[in-house]
């Protein structure tokens, strides 16, 4: 192409110069305006990313801040910590949803008919580390009748199957567990679920808003989260690297009533994961 439009230039040493400066300008001002047009799009790109940081600050600080609410968990109380609530919220599940427990295979129960919660569900994290946001309990209360004594206590009446050691997902919390030498039928539910959890089947955040988390049979879980009790912990699913199915969050008791519904409903998770006889 250059060679064509040099075979048309005049011949000449004065048309030859011209041509060859006309040359050399143009080549330096499409360069020049390449490099404006990249700058420009590097610059817009720049400017986009402050205007949606200024902009995502606002929200960033108060979901921060609520992180740091919920009080000690796995997840350090930094920076650190908050990322690794990030990343795994990626996984997040619904969590109310009763579908799920037809899906399971245990088709016992160990909990009876439980009377609906009174009011409505109380606000909880968005983060995957569940704790509750209102409807908190009495701190009297919660000293009083509810702190190191619930778990103590239900597991007390099934010492032989059972002992309290730290928590494995709660490292602040005391948890039920149960014994190794328990026999679990190969090919049963719940031994996979004690796989999954590592033999833990309930602890209480008395530390901090007094829920708990705990592993219900299917027909239990979908009484609790229907009747209004509790809700799924949002990486229990199908496919998720988290918690089993049956890995439940159970709102924090607000009188000695609801205290002995969440007792019947820790029993029922220790019928479950030790294979008692069940109701039906």
């Amino acid at each position: 192409m250059e060679n064509m439009i040099e075979s048309e230039v005049p011949k000449g040493p004065n048309y030859t110069r011209v041509y060859n400066l006309l040359r050399d300008w143009g080549m330096r001002a499409c360069t020049h305006s390449f490099m404006a047009y990249q700058l420009t799009w590097i610059q817009t790109l720049v400017l986009g990313a402050l205007v949606a940081a200024a902009v995502a600050f606002p929200f960033v600080k108060k979901d921060y801040e609520t992180f740091l609410k919920g009080g000690p968990s796995y997840a350090p109380q930094n920076v650190r910590g908050y990322i690794i609530v990030l990343v795994l919220a990626l996984f997040r599940q619904e969590q109310l949803g009763l579908e799920i427990y037809d899906r399971m295979p245990e088709k016992r129960r160990w909990l009876a008919d439980l009377a609906q919660r009174e009011g409505p569900r109380p606000k909880t994290t968005s983060h995957i580390i569940q704790r509750q946001l209102s409807q908190h309990t009495d701190p009297a209360f919660g000293a009083a009748c509810l702190k190191d004594t619930v778990i103590p206590r239900v597991q007390a009446r099934h010492a032989a199957n059972t002992h309290i050691a730290r928590s494995t997902f709660e490292f602040h919390a005391a948890a039920i567990f149960l014994n190794a030498d328990v026999p679990l039928p190969e090919g049963l539910p719940a031994s996979e679920t004690v796989r999954r959890t590592k033999g833990e089947i309930a602890h209480m955040h008395d530390y901090h808003d007094f829920t708990l988390h705990l592993a219900l049979a299917a027909a239990d879980g979908r009484e609790v989260v229907g009747k209004g009790w509790g809700q799924r912990h949002p990486l229990a699913g199908p496919g998720v690297p988290g918690p089993p199915n049956e890995w439940t969050f159970v709102y924090a008791p607000r009188n000695e009533e609801e205290m002995g519904v969440v007792e019947q409903i820790v029993e029922a998770a220790i019928g479950y994961m030790s294979n008692a006889p069940a109701l039906e």
